[in-house]
């Protein structure tokens, strides 16, 4: 059984029979106070697709491993630059039943494009950071619907592409209540027609694939 937690914005939580996998610990989730921390549960490990703050917070990753026993970390060169002065180990390397591919970050504002690495768990969920670039992808993944590098359209082109047959909505930490739902109402019409399931979840809330 495979259970899928929503911590907050893009940071989520896959839970296997035998591990528990943490995904973009960031700011929102650690300082916002929507999701009580104390039921995360235990954590196996940690997987970081980018160094940008809203996916990982040095105190965050910090608090992950000092509340388990050998929780490992892993994630791209730019993340374990990033978490090195932090005395927190990244490995360069995936965990068992993880897979990766190493993209670029959709272009910001500033033209900058940092790595960033996609991960797919267990064969069943894809978190692709902040890239649409990933050739590949489980049934389910993340997708953040309205972000400044790609529009709703070409983010459900994006799954489209890659032959999801469900998106779970992140990277919303800066919309309203009405905001999220105006923004996953049309798109997740959009995807219907696509024959892709939007599953929505609110902060703290899962669902078993």
């Amino acid at each position: 059984m495979t259970t899928i937690r929503r911590l907050a914005d893009s940071c989520l939580v896959l839970r296997t029979d035998t591990a528990a996998t943490l995904i973009d610990p960031g700011f929102f989730t650690f300082d916002s106070g929507v999701v009580d921390l104390n039921t995360v549960g235990d954590i196996s490990r940690v997987l970081i697709t980018h160094e940008h703050g809203d996916h990982v917070k040095p105190e965050f990753v910090r608090w992950l491993i000092d509340r388990g026993t050998d929780v490992t970390v892993h994630g791209n060169l730019s993340v374990a630059d990033l978490l090195a002065p932090h005395d927190i180990e990244v490995l360069d390397y995936n965990p068992k039943d993880v897979t990766s591919e190493d993209v670029l970050h959709g272009k910001i504002p500033s033209g900058d494009q940092p790595p960033n690495r996609a991960y797919t768990v267990d064969g069943i969920l894809t978190h692709p950071g902040d890239s649409t670039e990933p050739t590949k992808a489980g049934p389910v993944m993340a997708l953040g619907l309205l972000i400044p590098w790609a529009t709703p359209y070409e983010q459900i082109q994006f799954a489209k592409r890659v032959g999801v047959r469900q998106v779970i909505p992140t990277h919303d930490f800066y919309l309203t209540d009405g905001g999220r739902e105006f923004i996953e109402g049309f798109a997740g019409a959009a995807l219907a027609a696509e024959g892709i399931e939007m599953i929505s979840l609110l902060p703290g809330a899962s669902y078993t694939v």
